[in-house]
């Protein structure tokens, strides 16, 4: 049996891997970006609006480190103080319920500060505005980061 006694390129072999390593960790960490820029898109078509003040607060924010280490997040600001209540109240009328239920009072609006809070809400507002396109557009979400890579 032969025994090999000197390996030629392995520091260039090394120095490959590591350089297509750090090319795909920058490729990941835009697709994630995209990726979350589309779900931003998708949440703001569906968040409830009365003053615009949630859906103000929306963002996209890089809170990791950049290539492997990106870590993407997608959120509504807590400054608003009532981000995590709109979200969560499965009880609240939004959009076409909304609309439903405050029909009188959108109908009889005639100050400027009352049509400012009694207006017809957009029929697709909702709560849980956030979770439902990550879960529903999760094909969609998984198909932007794997293009980017």
């Amino acid at each position: 049996m032969a025994a090999i006694k000197h390996v030629t390129g392995v520091r260039e072999i090394l120095k490959n891997l590591s350089r297509a390593d750090k090319m795909l960790g920058k490729r990941l960490e835009r697709g994630l970006k995209k990726a979350g820029k589309f779900l931003l898109r998708e949440t703001t078509a569906i968040v409830p609006v009365q003053f615009g003040d949630l859906k103000g607060t929306a963002f996209t924010r890089n809170v990791g480190g950049s290539g492997f280490r990106a870590d993407i997040i997608v959120g509504y600001s807590g400054e608003t103080g009532y981000a995590i209540y709109v979200h969560e109240n499965l009880e609240a009328a939004h959009g076409k319920d909304f609309n439903i239920l405050h029909a009188e009072e959108i109908a009889t609006a005639t100050t400027p500060a009352q049509k400012r809070v009694w207006f017809e809400r957009g029929e697709n507002q909702q709560a849980k505005f956030l979770e439902q396109p990550a879960r529903e557009k999760r094909r969609e979400i998984l198909r932007i980061i794997y293009n980017e890579i």
